[in-house]
C-alpha cells in the first residue's frame, strides 16, 4: 500500500495558507499544497519535513508540523 502527506502551512495568524505552484505536468502552473510519496521504512512525519524542505526550501527551523489525521 503507498501512502502518501498532504501538508498545510498556516501563517500565524491562521488567515493565509501556503501554495507551491506545480513547475512541470501534471498540471503545470496550478497551484497546489505540498505533498507526496512517504517511502519505505520512512516515517510519516520524517517524509512531511523532507517533501516540504525539497518543494518549499523550508525546514523544521522554520515551520513546525502537526499530525492530523490518516486516511487509509
Amino acid at each position: 500500500m503507498k501512502r502518501y502527506n498532504l501538508i498545510v502551512i498556516f501563517n500565524e495568524a491562521m488567515d493565509r495558507v501556503l501554495l507551491c505552484r506545480r513547475r512541470k505536468d501534471p498540471y503545470q502552473g496550478l497551484s497546489n499544497f505540498i505533498g507526496g510519496k512517504i517511502e519505505e521504512g520512512e516515517s510519516g512525519q520524517a517524509a512531511a519535513y523532507r517533501e516540504m524542505e525539497e518543494e518549499s526550501g523550508l525546514t523544521g527551523e522554520d515551520v513546525s508540523l502537526f499530525h492530523l489525521m490518516d486516511l487509509t
